[in-house]
This record gives structure tokens, sequence and C-alpha cells, in this order.
């Protein structure tokens, strides 16, 4: 006859709890996973920030364990699958940025704004090599996420845009997954981040804040500050001076020749914008330097001043 259990235990909430998928990471660790990767977050949207010259946000939202099958499933298809090794690690891992993301970050580095196509799409060539250039400086923030613990020297093997085709690991073999909410001009979605088990338990003792923290925290060395300080400095940002203005019908349009006067609207004793991007930095007047044309800053804008394009 089976037994009652005390009083203060019939309350309590039972976990179901699979033996067949014992979980492999205790509550502890996987705090210590995502303290790690809250610096991989920060460190990831401030390279980034840079890199595609916009504001870019990262949070981690979801650190958890599952089957690599559950893994690999939960992913769309098409997307941007990063595999990379972790030595001194044994195995290799997977980095994953959501299409929407991807065509943002591509958009950007091409020039555009930063627009999501109507339809998405397998990446060609050309934008899979763009996006490889991205993932292997992402590896070296994750790198320096995990220095307190562990030196990891990760390097990018390979691409795929197919989840079914990454097949690293057999279907039940456990992984811990960390999910980051990352927010680019508006669009959002979860990079992915997946870690065999296999590939974390030599390590598996140092997976503690105790031992994480244990020995003193480090001081911010402003390593990410100052990488994106060089970025933007070596930045090229278009200005142009605007002289005028003028309004043509299209029949004086195609009648122009050589010789021919376009009256602007400026005055010539009004100083001319000065624009950097879509944005009115400066007022000049026009002048010379040499054998070319100039202009002299004549006053800065304040930012209430500020005009910008529709």
């Amino acid at each position: 006859m089976a037994e009652l259990l005390p009083g203060p235990y019939r309350t309590q909430t039972v976990k179901r709890y699979d033996f067949r998928r014992p979980d492999k990471f205790s509550k502890d660790q996987l705090r210590t996973l995502q303290i790690i990767h809250e610096g991989f977050s920060r460190g990831f949207a401030t390279y980034l920030s840079g890199y595609v010259r916009t504001i870019v946000e990262g949070e981690v939202v979801l650190v958890t364990q599952s089957t690599y099958d559950e893994f690999v499933r939960s992913l769309t298809n098409p997307t941007l699958i990063g595999v990379f090794s972790m030595a001194p690690l044994e195995g290799s891992a997977i980095i994953e940025i959501p299409p929407d993301l991807t065509f943002v970050i591509i958009d950007r580095l091409l020039g555009g704004p930063g627009t999501v196509p109507a339809r998405i799409r397998e990446l060609t060539e050309i934008e899979q090599t763009v996006m490889r250039r991205v993932l292997e400086r992402s590896l070296t923030a994750l790198s320096d996420a995990w220095s307190n613990l562990v030196q990891l020297e990760p390097r990018l093997e390979r691409l795929e845009v197919n989840p079914q085709f990454v097949q690293l690991l057999p279907p039940h073999d456990m992984v811990v997954v960390i999910a980051l909410r990352v927010r680019i001009r508006g669009v959002e979605g979860r990079v992915n981040i997946c870690i065999p088990y296999i590939a974390l338990e030599p390590i598996a003792s140092k997976l503690s804040a105790h031992y994480l923290f244990g020995g003193g925290e480090k001081v911010e060395t402003g390593q990410y500050v100052e990488d994106i300080r060089k970025q933007v400095e070596t930045m090229a940002v278009p200005l142009v001076v605007s002289l005028g203005e003028a309004v043509v019908t299209v029949a004086e349009l195609l009648d122009l020749a050589e010789g021919d006067v376009i009256r602007l609207d400026t005055r010539v004793s009004e100083p001319l914008s000065v624009r950097v991007g879509d944005k009115t930095k400066f007022l000049a007047k026009p002048g010379r330097l040499g054998s070319r044309l100039a202009v002299e800053i004549t006053e800065v804008l304040a930012e209430k001043g500020e005009e910008a394009d529709e």
C-alpha cells in the first residue's frame, strides 16, 4: 500500500522528469552561461553597431537545454547557420542568425537603409561572403566573453542555410541553447547559440558563479568602446554642399545646352547648407582654396536646428 506524503508535501508541484533525456546542466551552470553570454550580447551589439553604422541592441532572453534534434527542428528554413570550433574545447557549436536580421545587416553593409525583402530567400554567394566576415568578427566577442573562464579560440568552419544539413550530433544528444534578442533599425530577431554538452563537459565544474568571479571581477578594459571608436574615426561619410535648387519643366530640361544658365533659389549673400548624410550640420560661404573650389564653415547648427530629408 502506498504511503501518503506528509501534509506539507502534498501541495508542492511535481515536475515531470524524462529519464530518456536527463538534464545535463544544473541551474547554477545555466545561470553562469547566461552571465557569460550577457557579456557576449553587449560585445556583439557594440561591434555590430560600428560595422553597420546604426544602433544595435542585444540581450539574452533564454538559456535552456534540449536535445540537438529539438533545436534543429526549431529553426526556420532558410536561415544563416555558422558552424564553429571552440578550441581547446572539443567538437563544434552553432550560431544562427534569422533571415530578417541577416538581410538588414547585408542591406546596411551594401549601402542600403536596412530593409527586409518581401520574400525571404536563400543567400547568394556574395551575401554569404559578407555574412562570413560578420560572423568571424562576432566570434571574437564570444572569445572575450569566455575569457574569465577559459581562453577560447573559436574559428568559423562553414556556413549553411538549411538546418537539415547541419548534422553535428546524434539527435538525442543534449545541448545548451542561448537565445539573444537583437534589434536593428526596428527589426527584431533571435540569434541562437547552440553548444553541445560534450564540448562543455570538461569545464562543467567551472560553470559556476563562484568560480567565474572567485578570482575577483575583471575591470572593464573598454576594448569594445575603443574598437568602435577606431571604426567610426575611419568611416567615410558623404558631405554635400548645396548651392541651391531650381525648378524647370521637362521641355526646358530637354532644351538645355552648353552655356545655358540656370537661376538658383539661393542669393549670393546667403550661406550655403552643408549636409552630412541626410542632416544639415553646417552653414558655409563659398570660395577658393588654391586651385580648388571650397567653402568656409560659418556656423555649426545645434541639434534642434538640424533638418532631415523626408
